[in-house]
């Protein structure tokens, strides 16, 4: 992934905040349209509001049925693509697994996420609504369901999305 996929999704985020609250009723898909790569960076988003622009393309209550579908196929016409989504998040254990699940763990958090994919990779962006002020990127590479089927919807592998959408299962539960 470029420095490039992070700063798109750094801008798409930072221009939606003004607009979407952290209780989203679905997902959300958006295209993207890159026209100045260095205008992507730092700023506020009056000041870099060229750079890109961003068409929202449909919403869904499950992600994965929304970007397996035709809209997904319209979201490649794009430079980039973007999921946007707003739940709970909590602490993992070292191993990656988790006591409870996110919206019961007693240190859970509202989150809106926003990743996107490009040809690059993969890039995301959380806010957190008990600190607003503060968004935080994720230029590494990413793991789980939404990784996968943002990968396949991109680049083409609707075998992949349709397995993800019949056979994804909830957090794991230790024993």
């Amino acid at each position: 992934m470029t420095a490039i996929t992070v700063n798109i999704a750094t801008w798409l985020e930072r221009r939606l905040d003004t607009s979407l609250g952290f209780h989203l009723p679905a997902a959300r898909l958006y295209g993207v349209v890159v026209n100045d790569p260095l205008g992507l960076v730092d700023g506020p988003p009056s000041a870099c509001a060229n750079a890109a622009r961003s068409s929202f393309i449909g919403e869904g209550r499950d992600v994965y049925a929304l970007i397996s579908g035709s809209l997904g196929v319209l979201a490649r016409s794009f430079d980039a693509a973007a999921v946007v989504t707003g739940g709970w998040a909590a602490p993992m254990l070292d191993d990656g697994t988790m006591t409870h699940r996110p919206s019961r763990h007693p240190d859970r958090r509202r989150v809106r996420a926003l990743a996107v994919v490009d040809d690059a990779g993969i890039a995301s962006v959380l806010r957190f609504e008990d600190d607003p002020d503060t968004p935080v990127p994720m230029p590494e590479q990413m793991i789980g369901d939404m990784v996968g089927a943002l990968s396949a919807m991109w680049f083409g592998d609707d075998s992949e999305l349709v397995n993800l959408r019949t056979t994804r299962g909830g957090c794991r539960r230790r024993p």
